[in-house]
């Protein structure tokens, strides 16, 4: 660029003068320049997107973790299967009832002597005896003479074997009796000794409670009575 350069100057002030107006149009070119280039922006790279993995339920499902719930045990019902009976079929037979007995199962037997003060002896009379039971018996029974021996404490009502002790020389005949009840006949022969003592028995029906069992022989002698047990 040409410019004006005063007449006069010397050869040094004028390359001095030149340089200045050098940097001065330099200065103007580059303000001119930038005026008229807009500025260019380079924007700097943001972070990577992140892709989040492929769900078959689509991009906005929320998978929840599965839930494990305790077993619960079911009880089936019992069933209980009856086979029909045909029409017309007579009903079926009542199951047998059990058995049962008069005679009382846990019965504990009692024992009574002819001679213990409990008894009635209407004409009978006690006798000593070393070898019948209990050392004692009771003879003159018959006729008028009557033994009546009480039985007490019976639990319950029933049919029990009662087993006499008696002694006798002969046969003789003994009636035996519960209360009031019918008395039983037996003919008795004993082991012919008045020292030995024989046993019979006779199926006696006993009321619960205290009961008199009477010995005699309203037609003649009847043997004489040791003892008895009811059982």
């Amino acid at each position: 660029m040409d410019q004006d350069v005063p007449e006069g100057a010397g050869a040094a002030d004028r390359r001095v003068l030149l340089r200045r107006l050098g940097w001065t149009a330099l200065a103007v070119g580059v303000a001119a320049t930038a005026v008229l280039v807009s500025p260019l922006v380079v924007p700097l790279p943001g972070p990577a997107p992140v892709t989040p993995p492929p769900s078959s339920a689509g991009p906005s499902s929320v998978v929840s973790p599965p839930v494990v719930t305790s077993p619960v045990l079911v009880v089936p019902p019992v069933v209980t299967l009856t086979a029909a009976a045909p029409p017309g079929a007579p009903p079926p037979p009542s199951p047998p009832a059990p058995a049962t007995s008069s005679r009382p199962v846990a019965f504990q037997s009692i024992t009574v002597h002819a001679a213990d003060p409990a008894n009635i002896r209407t004409g009978a009379r006690v006798i000593e005896c070393a070898s019948c039971r209990g050392g004692s018996r009771v003879g003159y029974i018959g006729g008028p003479n009557i033994l009546a021996i009480r039985v007490a404490g019976v639990p319950t009502a029933g049919t029990r074997t009662l087993t006499i002790v008696y002694e006798t020389e002969e046969p003789r005949t003994l009636k035996v009796a519960v209360n009031d009840a019918t008395a039983q006949t037996r003919l008795l022969s004993g082991a012919a000794s008045l020292l030995i003592p024989a046993t019979t028995s006779v199926e006696v029906f006993v009321p619960a409670g205290d009961s008199w069992i009477r010995f005699f022989n309203d037609t003649g002698d009847a043997p004489d009575i040791n003892e008895i047990v009811l059982s």
